[in-house]
């Protein structure tokens, strides 16, 4: 069995040792061997394998820069545990028991000692020696866990689900894994990286007709649930209905079909599960959770815009000397904030949004008035600490969330400290997290939300703060001069082209700033190779910049020969190249990398990027070094949601800067192209920001204004009398 570095192999193996198994039991180092003899290193989801057993391995060959070819399992298939070898490396792994008990229960039931136990557990393993009446409880509780978890990934091997997954199935539903699963196949798509095809795939594995009721419920609540990773909070039923005919693979015209799907929705509805609103013809579907949400979230915003201020300051007076002199239009926004308990403060780049919060902080300040400052994500606070001279903290932490508790201040026990809440890049606050911070706003603070309404929307679903413009109903300040020092930058310059809609220049006066540059190219294979060029060596060279943590490339997808799988792969190889492996993970030491889900227990938020400085394998532990200055240690179980960034989408971006940013547009990404989500890249950019694109690419984004519509109901909401 020959080693192929791209080659997909399907071989039976027998497993000789185990040289690495994960403390969550999913990841494992295995020596093998094929039926030929030969010796093989497999990696993989198989952590639930033992020594002796025979596997079904359907993976592929990789080169480990250390230890030399191995086989990467995608799929791996037990057969049942048979033969010396095999069964003792299973009863090895009860506690108490070991290899000497091991060999004692083989010797006395044979082939058939697993089915005895399963029969008598007490019995036979008190049979042990050693294994007495103080011991015979914890052998029972790692025996018949053993025989569950083993019992679960046979069952979901049989039926196509794949070895990666099976562990995260496994320990979220426990010992009824199989009846919970034969009674609600599509449950597991509730659960991180198990996508409704794994479950679909198990529940036609199980006998599920394609028309079957359960089917048709299961498609709709997961197109439900798909909407709001669009950042939609409800859908029109009738695009509900259409977007699960897509998922269910149903035919688009067959009514029959259709009217299943409707029928499931309203039995969904009956059922607590779905929210159904709005006139025939024009009704509404949402997540219970979701809609109620989205309701308090207005009712706080009208609370809020409906209350009398309670900010009262004795030396209000407007600076007219000094390092910073505010403007007729920042000075509106500062008094905005004392006249009234909620108001929005907006603007684009060189507006000038920083030095108006700067402004309200000092004169709070010398009125000894309490100011809290907050953003979405950890660089965004530091960012607003350094501009403001005051402290800033994430809005997470600033609810002091607790894991598995969550957020501690609520309604109950407001935020402390704070006659006045600033929330800066208020562009990106989703639904939920909005309602949260909403619902901990004390009785007398005032609250201002800073933000760039032009920027894309949040990640999560609604977009709070367009919505909360929109309604007419809260206070606005809206800077649109651009300050003479801001004016010089290209960068600043591009950006309000580019919301303009126009083709940013690539000039100006004799005294601009020349931070931004516009390359063409003529296809992908020739941008990917300018984009590696400009952030591996050109850029850090030129700007002295260090070129794992200063440059950052941003492209609209990540498929293709310009996306950002394939840019991620090229840098890493150039910028990390002899970095140590992360067992079990395709990290290595030194690599940059994002986090791509909000994990509050280790407070580290989706689009959050860092540096792996150190990996502990016998403990299992990695050490993350935050953009923001801190140090995370993460688990082994916490690694799946970290990906390489030297390459990261423009909406993950969101929040974040970087000292030179290299953006890549193709022809390819059509379907992302927006105005939006140029200005959005091209404004991430602190020092310098190159674009590297199709010139048809560029006036594609150009020409629309915005991606999609997000279905919302806040402002109407709000606005509702």
């Amino acid at each position: 069995m020959a080693f192929t570095p791209v080659a997909t192999v399907e071989v039976v193996l027998e497993v000789e040792s185990i040289r690495y198994r994960s403390p969550d039991g999913d990841f494992a180092v295995l020596d093998a061997s094929a039926p030929d003899g030969e010796e093989v290193v497999v990696t993989g989801p198989i952590g639930h394998v033992h020594e002796g057993e025979t596997i079904e391995v359907r993976g592929s060959w990789r080169e480990h820069p250390r230890h030399g070819p191995q086989l990467l399992a995608a799929d791996v298939r037990l057969r049942e545990p048979s033969g010396e070898r095999a069964l003792l490396g299973y009863l090895t792994q009860i506690k108490h028991v070991g290899p000497s008990g091991a060999r004692y229960l083989l010797a006395r039931h044979g082939e058939e000692v697993l089915a005895a136990v399963d029969r008598e557990p007490r019995r036979r393993l008190l049979e042990v020696p050693g294994i007495g009446r103080a011991r015979i409880g914890g052998a029972i509780a790692s025996w018949e866990q053993e025989r569950d978890q083993r019992a679960t990934r046979l069952f979901l091997s049989e039926h196509g689900v794949p070895a990666a997954a099976a562990g995260r199935i496994q320990r979220a539903l426990g010992a009824e894994s199989i009846e919970l699963l034969r009674a609600d196949p599509y449950r597991i798509t509730e659960l991180d990286g198990v996508g409704f095809a794994t479950a679909d795939e198990l529940a036609r594995a199980l006998g599920l007709a394609r028309d079957a009721p359960a089917r048709l419920a299961a498609g709709a609540l997961h197109a439900l649930s798909e909407a709001e990773l669009d950042g939609h909070c409800h859908l029109p039923r009738s695009e509900l209905r259409r977007r699960a005919v897509r998922l269910l693979g149903v035919e688009p015209d067959d009514p029959l079909a259709e009217a299943g799907i409707d029928a499931q929705i309203e039995q969904l509805a009956s059922g607590g599960r779905v929210l159904i609103d709005g006139p025939a013809g024009a009704q509404r579907v949402a997540d219970p959770s979701m809609d109620r949400a989205e309701r308090r979230l207005a009712e706080h915003v009208r609370r809020l815009v409906h209350s009398s201020p309670s900010l009262k300051l004795t030396r209000l007076r407007r600076p007219r000397e000094g390092v910073f002199v505010p403007s007729d239009a920042q000075w509106q926004g500062v008094t905005a904030v004392l006249d009234h308990r909620l108001s929005i403060l907006t603007g684009g780049p060189g507006t000038g949004k920083s030095s108006a919060m700067r402004t309200l902080v000092e004169l709070l300040t010398a009125n000894r008035r309490r100011v809290r400052l907050c953003a979405p994500t950890g660089k965004a606070a530091r960012r607003l600490a350094d501009t403001t001279g005051a402290e800033a903290t994430t809005i997470h932490r600033l609810l002091e969330w607790v894991p598995g508790e969550g957020f501690t201040r609520d309604e109950q026990h407001p935020i402390d400290g704070a006659d006045v809440l600033i929330v800066d890049e208020a562009s990106m606050l989703g639904v939920r997290l909005a309602e949260s911070l909403f619902a901990a706003v004390g009785p007398n603070t005032h609250v201002l939300l800073v933000g760039d309404s032009d920027q894309l929307a949040p990640v999560g679903p609604g977009r709070v703060l367009a919505d909360l413009i929109a309604t007419g109903e809260v206070p606005i300040t809206a800077l649109r001069e651009v300050f003479r020092q801001a004016a010089r930058s290209l960068i600043i310059r591009a950006a309000h082209a580019i919301n303009h809609g126009e083709m940013p220049p690539s000039g100006g006066p004799p005294d601009v700033v020349r931070d931004f540059f516009f390359i063409r190219r003529t296809d992908a294979p020739s941008i990917f190779r300018e984009v590696v060029s400009l952030a591996a060596s050109r850029l850090p060279s030129h700007y002295d910049l260090e070129r794992s943590v200063d440059v950052q490339v941003l492209a609209p997808m990540r498929r293709g020969p310009a996306g950002i799988d394939a840019f991620n792969q090229e840098l890493r190889g150039r910028l990390n190249p002899d970095g140590a492996p992360v067992s079990g993970t395709p990290l290595r030491i030194g690599d940059r990398v994002i986090q791509t889900r909000n994990d509050h227990e280790h407070e580290l938020m989706n689009g959050e990027v860092g540096i792996v400085l150190h990996y502990d394998e016998p403990e299992g532990r990695l050490l993350l070094g935050t953009d923001d200055g801190r140090r995370v240690v993460l688990p082994d179980g916490a690694l799946d949601t970290l990906r390489l960034a030297y390459a990261i989408s423009i909406h993950k971006a969101q929040g974040s800067q970087s000292k030179a940013v290299v953006v890549a547009l193709s022809r390819a990404h059509s379907v992302m192209l927006t105005r939006n989500l140029l200005y959005t890249a091209v404004t991430r950019a602190e020092r310098v920001c190159v674009v590297v694109a199709e010139e048809a690419a560029l006036r594609l984004a150009l020409g629309r204004p915005d991606a999609q519509r997000r279905h919302t109901r806040l402002a109407e909401l709000v606005s509702a009398r």
